[in-house]
């Protein structure tokens, strides 16, 4: 890419769209030179095609490898460094343009292992021109990810509900997301993007360092994401916000010579030269508040969430059992209990809900570290809960949670605790294992066997690494509680676990009525597992081969809607229990 001249004093790195390119933003660099003369414009082509599978935090980090080289070009040359650097993205290039800031001011938890051309980390550390950025020009940001929802034209929502399917299905045979997905809401760089902007936030204010100038310009009828993916009021309350008039997602950077491009011009030329008093004055917050008040008082938070086959009613009152025997000033107890629906058995075998449930999750997690900047984060899970914080504590390095406890697992049963305290995502954890879990033992328990999926039977087997000889990680495991799945959640059993929360080490087990082991039936059953799958499955194949081969249905169009009824009434079990 072309270096600056001498003459440069102003270094503008302009970000393009997913399936766009440089050509696309023509008249944003035309109205930077227009205003700006004397800049330098950097606009290089990113990986974001239809299909690309490009990591968005790698192409980030391209694109702070050339802005080190063009800073670094200036020193050899023994030239005035730039006066100031002013990114500007569009869409996916706007979220982009976020994760180089985060990236430049070292507030990143990836790629600390890759390195640039000349051998250096390139992630992890402050760069010296990170002072330099003195504004961030989003054009129609999909700052909170995007979603299908009913604000959408019914073509745009089609639209993008058959990209998900492929997208899915694609993940699934290559075992590789779609880069788009890395955007959609509560992804894993969306989120890790977030909670970084929070963490770079509070440093900046602690430290008493102002941070660069963003400003948002909004499409006023953006007319292929939904207004509020548009928004993110918890990680962008200090954004500037500009509506842009006739405009949407696309044609909002279209700043031609047409009427409406005149006055798209003009609101980016006003983002792009006013002060931040003058451009603050101009700004108006593009919707009603949908955050609670910011809670800086709050020292701890619980989240309790519920598992498969279940609308969390108890997930409250565990919570106030927490809250109740921790919640003795100086400290101060909040909750998180949010539902995100009754889960059936089938739904939950299909990773692509599974991963939706973790986006889920996330997002919930993003609000409540805004809510609550100040505080620790504790954890309690039961049945697909439990899957929802070990897949995060992988996908997402800035979750931390410091005490979690576990119910029902259906996490793999030699998952590495060890990797997620090292990384100081959690500092202690304990797991109730139930001496008749049948539901993890004979399903979750059989993928494990298989080898299939990310599922395991730790809430029937209980973890590798919690119990053994010579291990010393704060990883404790409860067991064997009388009952089966939902053995945990009995009243009996809330102090215990909220003691854990609160204190971080486990109660004497002669508090508890515990079982000496689990029920054999249970255990032999779980050792071959997939056979009680495959007889199942060869028992309803039989009875659909009966039902098309009885005598006394005559008529070909009799057996077919008799064999789709049967199909219709298994598949309404399955997706019901």
């Amino acid at each position: 890419m072309e270096l600056s001249q001498v003459e440069s004093r102003s270094l503008v790195v302009i970000l393009h769209a997913y399936i766009m390119g440089p050509d696309s933003l023509c008249h944003i660099s035309r109205a930077v030179l227009a205003e700006r003369p004397d800049s330098h414009i950097i606009c290089p082509r990113l990986p974001l095609g239809m299909f690309s599978t490009a990591e968005p935090t790698d192409i980030a980090l391209s694109v702070v490898r050339e802005i080190d080289r063009q800073t670094r070009y200036r020193e050899e040359q023994r030239w005035p460094g730039f006066d100031e650097i002013i990114l500007i993205g569009h869409s996916f290039g706007a979220l982009l343009a976020r994760k180089v800031y985060v990236i430049a001011c070292g507030e990143t938890d990836e790629g600390e292992s890759q390195k640039g051309s000349s051998g250096y980390n390139t992630a992890g550390r402050r760069r010296p021109w990170a002072n330099l950025v003195c504004r961030i020009i989003l054009f129609a940001a999909m700052n909170r990810g995007w979603s299908i929802t009913h604000h959408l034209n019914i073509i745009t929502a089609a639209q993008l509900y058959l990209g998900s399917l492929i997208g899915n299905v694609l993940l699934n045979l290559r075992g590789k997301r779609l880069t788009i997905f890395q955007i959609r809401r509560g992804a894993p760089f969306l989120t890790n993007l977030r909670l970084q902007w929070i963490d770079m936030q509070q440093k900046a204010a602690a430290e008493g360092r102002t941070l660069a100038t963003t400003i948002q310009l909004l499409g006023t009828v953006d007319d292929l994401v939904a207004p509020d993916d548009n928004i993110d009021l918890a990680t962008g309350r200090e954004f500037l916000y500009l509506d842009v008039p006739g405009s949407g997602h696309v044609n909002v950077i279209e700043l031609d010579d047409t009427k409406q491009g005149e006055a798209r011009r003009a609101v980016f030329q006003l983002a792009l030269t006013a002060g931040e008093e003058e451009t603050r004055r101009r700004s108006r917050t593009p919707a009603d508040p949908t955050l609670a008040q910011i809670q800086p008082n709050v020292t701890n938070v619980i989240f309790v969430i519920h598992g498969i086959r279940d609308a969390g009613y108890w997930t409250q009152r565990i919570a106030r059992k927490v809250e109740s025997l921790g919640g003795t000033p100086p400290r101060i107890y909040a909750s998180e209990t949010s539902t995100y629906g009754y889960f059936p058995m089938i739904p939950f075998l299909l990773p692509s809900r599974r991963r939706a449930k973790v986006e889920w999750l996330m997002d919930q997690y993003v609000e409540a570290k805004v809510l609550y900047p100040r505080a620790e984060f504790a954890f309690f899970g039961h049945s697909n809960g439990t899957y929802l914080l070990a897949r995060a504590l992988e996908l997402y390095p800035s979750c931390r949670f410091t005490r979690v406890v576990f119910a029902g697992s259906v996490v793999k049963k030699n998952y590495d605790w060890q990797n997620a305290i090292r990384k100081g995502q959690v500092v202690a954890v304990l797991n109730y294992v139930a001496a008749a879990d049948w539901v993890v033992a004979w399903f979750p328990g059989a993928l494990e066997i298989l080898r299939l999926q990310d599922l395991g039977s730790a809430g029937h087997n209980g973890f590798v690494q919690a119990g053994v000889h010579g291990n010393e990680l704060p990883v404790f495991q409860r067991g064997f509680l009388p009952g089966h799945h939902g053995a945990a959640l009995v009243e009996n059993n809330w102090d215990d676990i909220a003691h854990f929360i609160v204190d971080g080490v486990p109660r004497e087990v002669a508090t508890m009525n515990l079982l000496p082991k689990r029920n054999g039936f249970v255990v032999a059953v779980g050792l071959v597992s997939p056979l009680l799958w495959f007889l199942l499955l060869t028992f309803l194949g039989l009875a659909a081969w009966g039902i098309w081969t009885q005598p006394w249905v005559r008529s070909e169009w009799q057996r077919t809607l008799l064999l789709v009824a049967f199909w219709w009434i298994i598949w309404k079990i399955l997706t019901w229990v």
